[in-house]
């Protein structure tokens, strides 16, 4: 397991687990000094040296594995809550293998003795594949609580992402249904209106109307549109963007094509974006105003420019938020829109200031048709 990645960590139940770590250290520690005291008080009655070894052996090796793991555990990628299990699972390693000794040594079948030296190999060699066995199956475990825990967040996600698709739905649903009618009904009566009496105060209901209109347009196209795009058409951006031109009302507005470039994109999610920039330079710099449509010095990408008052620096973050308009015409949708479709296109939008000092869109990133 990688150190950096998080591990499952099961609910404490006290505050034993940070004392297993310091408990066996103190245990490998009384056994090692134990096996250093009987080596030593050995050597002192001058008993043999191989008897002074397999005191040292026999207490010294279980001791100084237990003393390293000690120190271990606390440093290594495994939660607290399981160090018992390790120790556990090290001192069966232990009883595992004297009992393997003991059976052998009652079995009537074998007549050649294992000597004390042997038998402390043995337990040691028990203690450190207990251990090791238990490194793995501890790991295995965290894994596999890890993978558990995972899925039941991907599950949690799913119901409520299908929660928030079922709320949206019905969001959509308000929004065309129950407010476009009766808007349609309102317009309606209005036109009725306007045939009977000339009212400069109907002429102010007409514009609400319109807004409210392009209010709800924008919604249901924020709330419709995914946040990718799967499938691609090859698209002439200047035949597109002057279709777009001869769609809105734009006034005066003169379009400049200087791209001859064919792009990879949706069709109807491009056209949006070009109508809804044509429309906020038009709301912004006015009916005369001049749009112009380049290719980045780079090649990477396109923009689109007007020579209006431009947008503050401190604000060109800022007019990509839900909302935010500085026209009393506008939605405050219809630049979130544009961002949401360069972003399901994979490409970067940023503003800029144009080269005659108005706001510059500019969209990197893009893939262009050979």
């Amino acid at each position: 397991m990688d150190e950096s990645s998080p591990v499952y960590a099961p609910t404490a139940p006290g505050g034993y687990p940070q004392l297993v770590p310091v408990a066996t250290a103190t245990t490998g520690g009384i056994f090692l000094l134990i096996g250093v005291i009987q080596a030593v008080s050995s050597g002192s009655a001058g008993g043999p040296s191989v008897a002074v070894a397999l005191d040292l052996v026999f207490f010294g090796a279980p001791g100084a594995t237990l003393l390293y793991t000690g120190f271990w555990m606390p440093k290594s990628d495994i939660d607290p809550e399981y160090y018992l299990r390790l120790v556990v699972w090290m001192l069966g390693g232990v009883v595992v293998m004297f009992g393997f000794i003991v059976l052998r040594d009652i079995h009537p079948g074998v007549s050649v003795e294992w000597s004390t030296g042997t038998q402390a190999i043995a337990l040691t060699i028990g203690s450190i594949g207990g251990l090791l066995v238990g490194i793995q199956e501890t790991r295995t475990t965290i894994r596999t609580a890890q993978l558990t825990e995972r899925t039941e967040l991907l599950v949690a996600r799913e119901r409520e992402l299908e929660l928030k698709n079922n709320r949206l739905e019905e969001f959509t649903s308000v929004v065309s249904h129950d407010l476009r009618n009766p808007l349609n009904v309102a317009q309606g009566h209005l036109e009725l209106a306007r045939a009977d009496t000339e009212n400069e105060h109907l002429d102010t209901v007409r514009d609400a109307h319109d807004r409210m209109g392009r209010l709800i347009d924008d919604l249901l196209t924020l709330a419709r549109q995914g946040e990718t795009i799967s499938e691609t058409d090859p698209i002439d951006l200047g035949e597109l963007a002057g279709a777009c031109r001869e769609n809105l009302a734009t006034g005066e507005a003169t379009l400049s094509v200087r791209i001859d470039r064919t792009i990879a994109a949706d069709r109807d999610r491009l056209r949006q974006l070009f109508e809804n920039l044509l429309r906020n330079s038009v709301e912004h710099a006015g009916p005369d105003v001049t749009i112009t449509i380049g290719e980045l010095d780079d090649g990477g990408g396109f923009y689109v420019a007007d020579d209006g008052p431009g947008i503050p620096a401190d604000e060109r973050e800022r007019v990509f938020e839900m909302g935010y308009t500085t026209s009393e015409s506008g939605t405050g949708f219809g630049l979130r829109i544009v961002k949401q479709v360069a972003e399901a296109h994979g490409w970067d939008v940023r503003v800029t200031e144009g080269a005659d000092g108005g706001a510059r869109f500019e969209f990197s990133g893009v893939e262009f048709a050979e």
